[in-house]
């Protein structure tokens, strides 16, 4: 059995919710909520680029 490759979907980067709040307690949360944000779409990044790679030797190995 061959491996044909299917190509992947564009992936979109994730926004989560903010809070409304302008005070210091607010701030902290949107400061928190942001990096969360920003690791989830850096994890996000790293697992197409390895599935790009594993679909790509998947295809040299046919």
């Amino acid at each position: 059995m061959s491996y044909t490759p299917t190509g992947l979907q564009a992936m979109f980067p994730v926004y989560l919710a903010r809070f409304a709040e302008r005070d210091a307690q607010g701030e902290a949360k949107n400061s928190l909520i942001a990096q969360n944000e920003n690791n989830l779409n850096q994890n996000l990044a790293t697992l197409f680029h390895k599935i790009q790679d594993l679909e790509a030797a998947l295809a040299d190995n046919t």
